[in-house]
């Protein structure tokens, strides 16, 4: 076997020698910096922990009251004498307000024609607080109106009798009853831009979504209805007088008038409108008013029309009351009066009724003894639970703070 000795056979010498003659690479410069551990910039993490103060870590200072029967009880009967003193206030503000109603839906065929006949007492209801045995029923009478054809017309007369001084401000209303102006279809039928004054198209008064004037948007001549929609269309328009006859002394009637009857901000929504006159035309129910239809003159402006005002916002019930005429400067002083109603609203079609209401103002508005009589059942409901404490108190209840009451003070 054949021992080779690499080393000795100086094959490697000649690249030992060739490496010794290389001239050494230059060394580059070491930075100290490589050297350094590298730090990453620490990342910005979201932190939803609310900041350290006493009212975000629920730290504020606490009342832990203990409630026991000696300070429940008194804040019971505290309640009770607010809630009854309250409430009787209410009443007896209440109790102090006139008001006079009377239905005259059935002028036209119940009322004497020659003559002024007696009412029904199913036709009216008074209540004046400083005679309560009053018992005059008011009175009536029907002209009719032969000129005009349609089936509610002419004029129906009352008579009534205030036996007592009504305090301005004086309120004369009327009355709806079993009229559904809180149909849904109903109440969306009209124009917000017609109601501001803009001279509004069709596409913006019939298809607009929500509110719109469908179905009474314009008329077979392609004129815009205006004001349209359901709501204007079905105005009220019973004429009524601008001052109450006082049938002994006419040189006593009482003056009305149809200024300041609706919300001040009603001024702000209703505009005089932009439309020309030849591109509009009255309501289908309007045309007795205007038989001729608009002209540069008898455009109505509903920013100064007051019982339009008031109309364009309808009852939430079947049963709505609205003012019309007022007085707040004069006393009504007692005697007996005399109201002209012209008929041209129907209301038999549908069994409805309508009234006159005459009433007064007061601390808490009109006559109503409803709030009053809530507060006064709180404040008994608040007194009977405080007899029904003191009495569980007083039957089954234990000493305060009795160690014995403890679970291992408890005999087993």
């Amino acid at each position: 076997m054949v021992n080779l000795n690499l080393a000795q056979a100086d094959i490697f010498h000649r690249n030992k020698d060739a490496n010794a003659n290389q001239i050494p690479a230059e060394e580059d410069d070491v930075d100290a910096s490589e050297f350094e551990e590298y730090e990453p910039l620490p990342k910005k993490v979201s932190n939803r922990r609310p900041r350290e103060d006493k009212f975000t870590q629920q730290r504020l200072a606490a009342i832990n009251p203990v409630l026991t029967p000696r300070t429940v009880l008194p804040v019971y009967v505290l309640v009770a004498a607010v809630f009854v003193i309250v409430g009787g206030c209410l009443l007896a503000e209440s109790s102090k307000v006139d008001q006079i109603k009377i239905y005259y839906q059935d002028c036209m065929t119940d009322a004497g024609t020659d003559s002024f006949t007696s009412m029904n007492s199913s036709n009216y209801d008074f209540y004046f607080h400083k005679n309560k045995t009053f018992d005059t029923a008011p009175q009536w009478r029907y002209i009719d109106d032969t000129n005009d054809d349609f089936q509610e017309r002419g004029t129906c007369q009352l008579r009534f009798t205030i036996p007592t001084e009504m305090k301005h401000t004086v309120f004369v209303n009327y009355m709806l009853e079993k009229f559904a102006a809180n149909h849904r279809r109903y109440v969306l039928s009209f124009s917000e831009e017609q109601l501001n004054g803009d001279a509004a198209s069709y596409d913006v008064v019939h298809e607009r979504s929500g509110i719109n004037c469908k179905p009474l948007a314009r008329n077979d001549e392609g004129k815009l209805y205006y004001p349209c929609g359901l709501i204007a269309n079905a105005m009220f328009n019973d004429s009524f007088p601008f001052e109450l006859t006082n049938v002994n002394d006419q040189s006593q009637n009482y003056p009305l008038t149809n200024k300041g009857i609706n919300w001040k901000s009603d001024g702000i929504r209703f505009k005089k409108t932009k439309y020309n006159y030849t591109d509009i035309a009255p309501p289908p129910y309007w045309e007795k008013s205007y038989p001729d239809g608009y002209n540069e003159t008898n455009v109505p402006d509903v920013h100064e029309w007051e019982e339009f005002q008031n109309w364009m916002r309808p009852g939430a019930f079947d049963k709505s009351t609205k003012l019309i005429r007022r007085n707040e400067n004069d006393t009504l002083p007692a005697g007996t009066y005399q109201i002209d109603i012209g008929l041209h609203w129907p209301v038999r079609e549908f069994n409805g009724k309508k009234a006159v209401f005459i009433t007064h103002g007061s601390t808490i508005g009109g006559r109503n003894e409803f709030l009053g009589e809530i507060y006064l059942i709180g404040g008994c409901i608040c007194f009977a639970m405080a007899l029904v404490l003191l009495s569980t108190w007083l039957m089954t209840g234990r000493k305060i703070a009795d160690p014995n009451a403890l679970s291992w003070n408890r005999r087993t």
